[in-house]
């Protein structure tokens, strides 16, 4: 067989040759299912792919998370990057980790990676403010994608959890089960995705006709610090949606110190499916976010933007699914 040209790809897929040629440089004007359609044409025809291939590799990815988030149990978010540095290695490139303080967050101190300029791009995961956001967008030279977190107004991409699907998705599962009395867990004024939660679940029981009581509406954090901490309501719902599986955990233990189970007595749904060391993990109901997903688009979102193919910044939501286990107990 003699060498495989772009004419011979096109042809095969009745396409022109500019697509292809499009497809196989990462620019855009391609969907991503063509795309992938071309490159396994390309592959399967024995096409020498590594002019292609070569600009993605080698790239050094900043990753900058928050101090705050590694440091309450089995971090989220510790998870997250070793998800990002795997989806960075396929592309045969490297990862370097820089944990952001919080002295260096309010006063805009920039990474010390970014102020070397060791690094050809940057994924922030986990929110965090939006001045520092602004300042790491406009200053640091570099693109810049955002994980678990969006800002209005900031000129970069996003990949989000499907936060308002998947919470509506959970108290939906409580309705069905014949839930009517639901209590939110989370501290709304927090952060966006716990918001985009709580309008999930709101959206929920507004379908179902039901009034959101203000004292079931219950705060699960200090906004400042970030640490938990949780009241119970004087009067008990049949149900708790929480904003998280750890927080869920939190829940789980002020109800049993009260003597009440779950879900005998009171049904529990989470957030992320994320929970470990702990006894409601193996039952607890809950949204699972996809991870591996989230990780693979931000860095493929990310290596367009180093290569100059992608110029447009869009918000990449993820969903999943709920996972079913055996926190909730079906009214009659």
């Amino acid at each position: 067989m003699g060498d495989i040209k772009l004419k011979d790809i096109a042809d095969a897929l009745n396409v022109s040759s500019v697509t292809v040629s499009n497809a196989l440089s990462g620019k855009k004007g391609v969907s991503d299912d063509v795309r992938e359609m071309i490159l396994k044409t390309a592959r399967e025809m024995g096409y020498n792919l590594s002019r292609y291939e070569k600009s993605e590799k080698g790239r050094k990815i900043g990753v900058i998370v928050s101090k705050k988030y590694l440091e309450v149990g089995i971090s989220f978010y510790w998870a997250m990057y070793q998800k990002v540095a795997y989806a960075v290695s396929k592309k045969q490139g490297v990862t370097m980790l820089e944990v952001l303080g919080a002295i260096d967050e309010d006063q805009g101190i920039l990474p010390q990676m970014v102020q070397a300029k060791t690094v050809d791009g940057l994924i922030v995961i986990g929110w965090v403010k939006k001045t520092y956001v602004e300042k790491l967008v406009k200053k640091s030279g570099v693109p810049v994608v955002l994980l678990d977190f969006y800002m209005q107004g900031v000129s970069c991409d996003a990949v989000m959890s499907g936060n308002y699907v998947g919470m509506y998705k959970v108290t939906r599962y409580l309705l069905e089960r014949g839930h009517r009395e639901i209590a939110f867990v989370g501290s709304i004024m927090a952060n966006g995705n716990i918001m985009d939660r709580y309008y999930g679940y709101k959206k929920g029981m507004s379908e179902a006709g039901l009034q959101i009581r203000k004292e079931w509406c219950l705060e699960d954090r200090d906004i400042i610090s970030g640490e938990l901490h949780i009241e119970l309501p004087k009067s008990l719902p049949t149900a708790f949606v929480c904003n998280s599986d750890l927080t869920a955990s939190r829940i789980y233990d002020a109800l049993a110190e009260k003597g009440y189970r779950v879900p005998e007595d009171i049904s529990i749904v989470g957030y992320d499916n994320y929970l470990f060391g702990h006894s409601l993990a193996e039952k607890l109901t809950t949204y699972n976010v996809d991870m591996k997903g989230m990780a693979e688009i931000a860095v493929k979102f990310l290596l367009r933007k180093i290569q100059g193919s992608e110029k447009r910044c869009v918000i990449r939501f993820v969903d999943s699914a709920v996972i079913e286990r055996s926190s909730v107990r079906t009214l009659e």
